[in-house]
């Protein structure tokens, strides 16, 4: 029966689905290294592990392995290359004058693709950018764009509570918060004290917002 492993290769992407060869041992948590279909090669944290078919079409790729101490090497060596990427990156953004905020850079594993994570109101023109950066880099180059709440998963900190945020250590989706939330739990109306790193509403009031409503309409 084959073996379908869910893994998230990036913090702003959703879990991706890959087929898990016999050989492989491999358990929710683990980290591991996949082949995309196209050919790229990555790693990711396993999320889900389940038996059958998959109930996608087709699939992102397959589990190579899990993770060595050698690839942990590697992995730490491509992070600490990404400090040069972003440098250079922010040169030619403010030599083109493009009006975006670059977030972070990550490497593929294998150092074929760089993926630039960026912020920005409106639609950027960024091919001339894109081909200086292939040529600089000699791999292929991805700009993504986020939002703000991306921005705080991929940076990570604390939340008011205390905590880490929620967004960087296990939300995979950010679902719709309102003010009408604060307003059922009676929350003060203190913009520091109801918005989170992102500067949008915390992600936690919607947590309990269900039995607010609840609550609220037996009484």
């Amino acid at each position: 029966m084959d073996r379908i492993a869910e893994v998230e290769i990036r913090k702003t992407d959703k879990p991706q689905q890959f087929r898990v060869p016999q050989n492989v041992e491999l358990k929710k948590g683990d980290l591991c290294i996949v082949e995309l279909a196209q050919g790229t090669v990555d790693y990711g944290k396993v999320y889900k592990i389940s038996e059958g078919k998959s109930l996608l079409t087709t699939l992102s790729g397959k589990v190579v392995r899990k993770l060595t101490e050698r690839d942990i090497e590697i992995i730490k060596e491509n992070r600490r290359r990404k400090t040069e990427c972003l440098a250079i990156c922010k040169e030619k953004i403010t030599a083109y004058k493009l009006n975006m905020k670059l977030v972070d850079a990550e490497y593929s594993f294998d150092k074929t693709r760089i993926t630039f994570y960026y912020w920005a109101e409106e639609r950027i023109d960024f091919r001339n950018l894109v081909k200086e950066l292939a040529k600089i880099f000699n791999c292929r180059i991805e700009m993504r764009q986020i939002g703000l709440r991306d921005e705080a998963k991929i940076k990570g900190g604390y939340g008011v509570c205390g905590c880490p945020l929620c967004c960087s250590q296990f939300l995979k989706k950010f679902d719709s918060v309102t003010m009408r939330m604060v307003k059922n739990q009676k929350l003060p109306l203190d913009i520091n004290k109801i918005t989170g790193q992102c500067g949008r509403l915390l992600c936690c009031l919607g947590y309990e917002d269900d039995m607010y409503k609840k609550e609220k309409t037996i009484k």
